[in-house]
């Protein structure tokens, strides 16, 4: 930290740990560091490395803390600084570091000998039917995701029926246990086990693939990056859906959401 005259945050769940507290060298370095906390703190402006300790979860928790911000009534989107992460949890797809050697790695990317891959993320907005009718002044739910957003039939023993529209075109309508919407990122995850190909992350595209769809014809599906999609629970669904971004933020999605 001194020699590289750097301004270390952690958050601030890490710091009340027990474990670390405990640690003689943690506490060596304890009052140098700075702290934030998740939906509470802004980050912009001020991280401009992130390093990783875990598996492709804790990834993706770091680039949900990088939002759409509102800032004098424009939606400002934030790019995610660059990450180096470490393989520590039980799925390493997107963490090639091995944590055996980190401080000569952590160095080597420090003094730019480190090759920088762009990833996608999707910008998701929840508009709800009411609020849709009633022009409410409340701002949207607005979200990137890096890996998916998926709608699922969630604890409803009915088929989901959703409406699918392609720059507000009318695809299809799918019947079926839900939809995964992915990034090139996201193709290796859910949605390569829900039956979809795998996509470069260099490619600009985005996956459309349905969960056991009630169909034959309906088939995994690859659009162009710059497209809109709107996503809406059908009129004649026997059930509402739920919708999750990236495993979080899960919520239910009415009638005409």
């Amino acid at each position: 930290m001194q020699e590289k005259h750097m301004v270390v945050f952690v958050e601030q769940t890490v710091m009340d740990d027990p474990l670390l507290l405990s640690n003689a060298s943690f506490t060596m370095v304890q009052d140098r560091l700075m702290t934030f906390r998740d939906g509470k703190d802004d980050l912009t402006d001020k991280i401009d490395f992130i390093i990783c300790l875990g598996g492709d979860g804790t990834l993706l928790y770091a680039s949900l803390l990088f939002q759409v911000l509102l800032k004098f009534e424009r939606f400002l989107q934030q790019s995610v600084p660059p990450v180096m992460a470490f393989h520590l949890g039980s799925l390493g797809f997107l963490t090639p570091f091995e944590f055996e050697n980190f401080q000569e790695q952590v160095t080597n990317v420090l003094e730019g000998h480190a090759a920088l891959t762009l990833r996608s993320r999707l910008r998701c907005i929840i508009v709800r039917k009411n609020e849709e009718t009633s022009k409410s002044s409340k701002a949207p739910t607005n979200l990137l995701v890096l890996n998916e957003v998926v709608i699922d039939r969630g604890p409803s023993p009915y088929l989901s029926n959703i409406d699918l529209f392609l720059d507000g075109k009318h695809i299809t309508s799918v019947q079926g246990d839900g939809l995964i919407v992915s990034t090139p990122t996201g193709s290796t995850a859910y949605a390569v086990a829900a039956g979809a190909s795998m996509i470069h992350p260099s490619v600009p595209a985005i996956m459309v693939t349905p969960i056991c769809p009630h169909s034959l014809s309906f088939r995994p599906i690859v659009v162009p990056a710059g497209v809109e999609l709107k996503i809406s629970v059908s009129p004649d669904s026997r059930n509402t859906s739920w919708v999750s971004f990236d495993g979080r933020n899960r919520q239910e999605l009415l009638h005409g959401d």
